[in-house]
Formats: structure tokens, sequence, C-alpha cells
């Protein structure tokens, strides 16, 4: 059972990614998990910093009537359950995963994504990847979920990468997400024919933006992409783009593409030091416009 880990602080931000992870669960037959981070004695710089608890905090009486409330509307649509979680015992967002990580994926909400990285040190999100060995799913305030995403960016780099034990899962929800039960239909109009090619291109695009002179082999790419096991069989295109700045090369490709949903593994190698701050993950979960699926390295 796939469980989206919903982190809320029932914020607009929180309540969209919560919208979102609802679509997505309703569609792939998985479940919700609400989870609130609980003022309590032992509160912290942590839990200050990093999830942006009002002055005047929720008792845990008033944060546990939201969870409530909140949780008997999800209900209605997929499966849901609903905690407070302790600042001091962060690291119990994973404990529940009896199933081991393969099977969860953390959902927090994006309130700026226009953001300078500066201003996004203490955010949630830039937390939990530098902290956390599930997946994390990141919903920008500014997505309004229309559906399924089905335009999906892969964006990969050509070092190599440890595959980590949530790709499988991870390609078997993208495997859902582009699959259509729809039949390919044919007839004798003209513009029917660029319907019909339309429909034939993969939906997944693996994805690769240099900043050098030379552009690198397509084959590469394609290997690379295939090492990570996040597309298994699935059908993909190949695109190499150059770009003075890798991040904002993704995100224009993906703009481009009109994807609805980008993938990437986050490398562990960045994610400690003042170095964070400027690296590509950094920038892409901070800075996204459309839902952002990162995949810790293993």
């Amino acid at each position: 059972m796939l469980i989206f880990n919903v982190l809320t602080d029932f914020s607009g931000a929180a309540a969209n990614a919560l919208h979102y992870a609802v679509v997505l669960a309703q569609y792939v037959g998985a479940r919700i998990q609400l989870w609130h981070i609980a003022a309590d004695a032992g509160i912290g710089a942590v839990a200050t910093a990093y999830f942006s608890l009002p002055a005047q905090p929720l008792t845990p009486a008033q944060a546990l009537q939201l969870l409530t409330q909140q949780s008997r509307q999800v209900n209605r649509l997929v499966p849901c359950q609903a905690a407070l979680i302790s600042a001091a015992a962060l690291h119990d967002l994973a404990a529940p995963a009896g199933g081991g990580p393969a099977h969860h994926v953390l959902v927090v909400g994006n309130s700026r994504p226009i953001k300078s990285v500066s201003s996004a040190e203490t955010s949630t999100a830039l937390h939990l990847i530098r902290t956390m060995r599930h997946p994390l799913l990141v919903v920008p305030l500014t997505y309004r979920v229309g559906g399924i995403p089905r335009r999906i960016v892969l964006d990969t780099d050509h070092r190599a990468v440890r595959v980590p034990v949530t790709a499988e899962t991870i390609a078997a929800l993208l495997a859902r997400l582009t699959a259509s039960p729809r039949p390919l239909t044919l007839t004798h109009l003209p513009a029917d024919v660029d319907h019909l090619l339309q429909q034939v291109i993969p939906a997944i695009l693996g994805l690769h933006v240099y900043t050098g002179e030379k552009a690198p082999e397509l084959r590469e790419t394609a290997h690379q992409i295939r090492q990570t096991g996040l597309v298994s069989d699935l059908a993909h295109t190949v695109a190499t783009v150059r770009h003075s700045s890798v991040e904002e090369g993704i995100r224009h490709a993906a703009m481009r593409h009109g994807a609805e949903l980008l993938v990437f593994i986050a490398r562990q190698r960045t994610c400690a030091g003042p170095r964070f701050l400027r690296s590509v993950t950094a920038g892409l979960l901070a800075h996204s416009r459309i839902p952002v699926l990162a995949v810790p390295e293993a």
C-alpha cells in the first residue's frame, strides 16, 4: 500500500498539497496519513525554524480537532488517518513506515515558489530532503491540480547514481500516472493524423541540462536515465538542453514540455553544509511552479 504522508500546518499551502495528494491517492489506490507538528515543552529551535509555527501555536487539543475534521473530509474520498507528532521526535514521521520507505511519500506545500533560496534556508521541504529517506513531493501553492499529472519530466545528470530502494515504487507510480485506458484513434480527417502523433509521443521526458559547449551523447543520457530505475520499462523520450543555469534550464524545459510533474534523484552529497542552498536540488524545491517529486539517493 502506498501512503502519502501529508505534513500540515493548516495553511493554504498545506491544504493545496493535501488536495493534490488526495487526487493522486484516489487514482492509484493509496491512502493518506495526515501529520501536524504539535507544540510541546521541548519544541526547540528545530521546530520553530523549519515548521513556521505561529507566535501563538495551537494547543494539542485544537490541532487534534482540526486534524480530525480534515481526516473525516478526506475519508469520504480515500482512507485517511491523522495524528500529532512531537517536534522533539521529528523522525517519528518515518516510524509508521512498517512496510519500509519504499511504500511512503512525504508531501508538503510550498507557500512561496518565487522566494529567494537564501530565504528558503529554513523551509520545511529543504529540511526534510536533508534529513529523511522517503521520497518528497513538494506542491507549490500557485499550482492548482486539474487532474492526474500525465506529462512528466525526469531530470538526470551523467554521474553514477546510487539507486534508492524507493525506485521500484516510484516507477510503479509513474506507470499508473502515465497509462491511458483510451484507445488510439485515427479517422480520414487530416487533422487526426497530428492528433494521433500527439497521442503516441511518450508522456515522460528524460532530460539532461548541460552548461558546456559540447552536447553530451544522447545514448549516455538514455543510459543514465535507465540506471535510475525510475522509468523502468516505461516509454520515454530523451533530450539534452544547453543552459547557463542547470536549475533554470530544467524549469524552462519542463515548461516547454507542458510538464505537470518534475522528478529527480536528490544526490546525498548536496544535502550537507552551506553549499546545499546553491545546489540544483534546493533551487528546484524552492522555485518550481509545478509539483516536484524528489527521491533521495541511496
